[in-house]
């Protein structure tokens, strides 16, 4: 099965061809009407600031696990953190009013989160040696190709996209919202919204609708890029390039405590933002859950690579995730660590039957908007 990676059906970039394709998502693949009707969008109004912490905050020399082996009762006083209240306000606000009046309220909650990525060149890929690290950051082959990369700017949501604002998606085109099996129970507003990879990318691209900038997912070489804060040596994006468990990452049994307040999901998600974010901005790229890409896995993606905006391979049968799960245990490394998994991810039932995941145990996501 293949999904489409083009623009919205009535978006405003791109005048298309619609044409229904009958999937187990009933989704639209939309096919430009000419190569000429790809319109200049006007980015003038999008924010570029940059955080100071890139250049205050520097890679360490050498990656390190902090607090690893703490004592049962040293855990348990592990402070349990508390999103921001303006932050919940702003959330829980998105599930008030008419689907219009939410629509408004997504749309500049939207646009204030965007977080600013100036283009430039970096080094995809385990950069151990490049770096001088005297540990292996992985043990995989996929990643072992080291080459520079050119990206030109884009645009990140600074936290991954939590149910309060997928609802406002689903239910604006009128689809079931996800995470509904077992009575919601793996479901909450303020943590991340689980899809399959189609509805993330339909949700990307009707941001696109609603607010006439190109939204999509980002690209493996986008999140890469954006979770290194902007290409640089970090191994993992916490706001240092540690790991300190308890205070920028949370330990196993606080991370079961956090997640208890919110949810009951198999991949422990909590509230978004509860931890520092890397230097760039950005938040829970080094922890909780999978978030996914647009680009088809192979493993030998990276030696095929373009070296300007690779977008990954044309086809394949598992799309790359990155970030991380708690689930996985937590590890020096994540930013550079490639995962895959099937647009709808498969599961084996009580029967030993294959059957489609539960839309609360499927990655999440984030969007992007890019300049070209």
């Amino acid at each position: 099965m293949r999904f489409s990676s083009l623009p919205p059906t009535s978006s405003p970039i791109v005048k298309s061809l619609c044409l229904p394709l009958l999937t187990s998502l009933f989704v639209n693949i939309c096919l430009p009407a000419h190569a000429d009707s790809i319109a200049k969008i006007d980015l003038s109004a999008l924010p570029r600031t940059e955080s100071p912490n890139l250049k205050r905050v520097k890679p360490p020399a050498n990656p390190r696990v902090f607090n690893e082996h703490m004592r049962p009762d040293e855990i348990a006083k592990l402070p349990i953190p508390e999103q921001l209240p303006k932050l919940t306000a702003v959330l829980l606000d998105l599930e008030k009013g008419s689907i219009e009046e939410r629509t408004v309220k997504l749309k500049a909650k939207t646009i204030a989160d965007l977080v600013y990525v100036r283009g430039g060149s970096f080094m995809r890929g385990d950069f151990t040696k490049l770096a001088g690290f005297r540990a292996v950051l992985t043990p995989n082959m996929d990643d072992k190709v080291v080459k520079e990369i050119t990206l030109s700017d884009f645009w990140i949501g600074k936290y991954k996209i939590t149910y309060a604002e997928f609802d406002v998606f689903t239910d604006a085109t009128g689809r079931k919202r996800t995470g509904m099996e077992h009575d919601g129970k793996g479901r909450h507003p303020l943590i991340p919204a689980g899809a399959y990879w189609q509805e993330a990318k339909d949700y990307c691209q009707w941001l696109g609708k609603i607010t006439g900038y190109p939204f999509d997912l980002p690209t493996e070489a986008q999140w890469e890029y954006a979770a290194r804060s902007r290409g640089q040596f970090f191994a993992t994006a916490t706001d240092d390039g540690n790991w300190v468990y308890g205070r920028n990452t949370p330990k196993d049994a606080q991370g079961d405590k956090i997640a208890e307040k919110y949810a009951d999901t198999s991949d422990r998600r909590y509230a978004v933002g509860l931890f520092p974010s890397n230097p760039l901005g950005l938040y829970d790229m080094a922890h909780m859950t999978w978030e996914w890409t647009n680009d088809w896995y192979a493993e030998d993606a990276y030696e095929k690579a373009t070296t300007q905006d690779p977008i990954g391979p044309t086809t394949g049968a598992e799309k790359v995730i990155r970030s991380w799960s708690v689930g996985n245990g937590q590890i020096i490394g994540t930013n550079i660590w490639r995962k895959s998994s099937k647009p709808i991810p498969y599961r084996k039932n009580f029967h030993r039957q294959y059957v489609p995941d539960d839309t609360y145990n499927a990655p999440t996501l984030r969007c992007v908007i890019t300049k070209n």
